[in-house]
């Protein structure tokens, strides 16, 4: 008896039992898992992307279109796109995990993957400190903890460098277009919306009720933003950004603070999210020294 309580005593010692893996995605749904998920498929670009970022690119085996960064994520097999999923690709790839965005991916298909016993985790995040909770919650539930929680202090360390660097300079107001037929833009909710308020600046739409909404030209003049923004849909900066010219009376076509952003940097919340908020900050401060040249 003695003996049998000495080997269990060594036992719990040098073999002790695997804690679970537990995180809350960003739907508010607490996650367990018995070990790190080997099996990853991901329905958004910027899944792809935070997995790669902390040491997890390898476990992905199914991706959706444009998930293009890094080189790596180019050669993963496709389930899909925006306008929808291919579920049976998706089954064949047998994913132990699969990291859902509820707010771009057709809600039926998530709903159908839910039926069929696959393990849904939610990522949107809207703010900075969210990226940071994707990145820790994600290199956890992958088995890369300390490279989650080394990217996600990273991303905060620069995020704080950026707010102490902007944050209190004089306040703009900046119109972010998304895109120009129809016109649309993002509201308070977003973390493009953060990134203006990070640089010092203040949405002029940022109190509609929808996160993109559609707007007018009208009710852009009517606002007069001191900046405006754009990303469109590639490398180039589009002609339409350029269109606002004809409005000689807003105040950002008077001090030529039109400015584009690449999308990659500045549509995914992910680290490189980053970069396209510097550029912003930077391009925002260009627009102060005109004024003050002007005043």
């Amino acid at each position: 008896m003695i003996r049998r309580g000495l080997g269990l005593w060594l036992a719990l010692v040098f073999f002790p039992a695997v804690a679970d893996i537990r995180v809350v995605d960003d739907a508010g749904v607490a996650h367990v898992l018995s070990k790190p998920a080997q099996r990853i498929v991901t329905l958004m670009p910027h899944a792809s992307e935070l997995l790669f970022a902390v040491g997890a690119g390898a476990q992905i085996v199914g991706a959706v279109d444009y998930s293009d960064y890094p080189a790596g994520a180019r050669d993963i097999p496709r389930v899909g796109g925006y306008s929808g999923l291919n579920i049976e690709a998706i089954m064949a790839l047998n994913p132990d995990l699969i990291i859902a965005w509820p707010e771009g991916n057709n809600s039926r298909d998530l709903a159908r993957l839910e039926q069929l016993g696959f393990e849904l985790y939610a990522s949107g995040p809207q703010t900075f400190d969210d990226i940071v909770t994707n990145l820790a919650s994600l290199g956890r539930i992958s088995g890369h903890a300390q490279q989650g929680k080394q990217a996600a202090d990273d991303f905060r360390q620069t995020t704080a460098a950026l707010k102490a660097r902007y944050q209190h300079k004089t306040r703009l107001s900046v119109f972010y277009q998304v895109w120009h037929e129809p016109l649309l833009t993002q509201n308070g909710s977003t973390f493009i919306s953060r990134a203006i308020e990070l640089c010092g600046g203040r949405n002029i739409f940022a109190d509609l009720a929808i996160a993109a909404p559609q707007v007018s030209i009208e009710a852009v003049l009517a606002k007069n933003p001191q900046v405006i923004v754009a990303s469109g849909m590639g490398e180039s900066r589009p002609e339409w950004l350029d269109g606002w010219r004809r409005y000689k009376e807003i105040s950002a076509v008077r001090t030529d603070s039109l400015y584009h952003i690449h999308p990659d940097i500045f549509h995914r919340p992910t680290p490189r999210f980053l970069q396209g908020t510097r550029i912003l900050c930077e391009d925002m401060e260009k627009t102060r020294q005109r004024l003050n040249t002007l005043h």
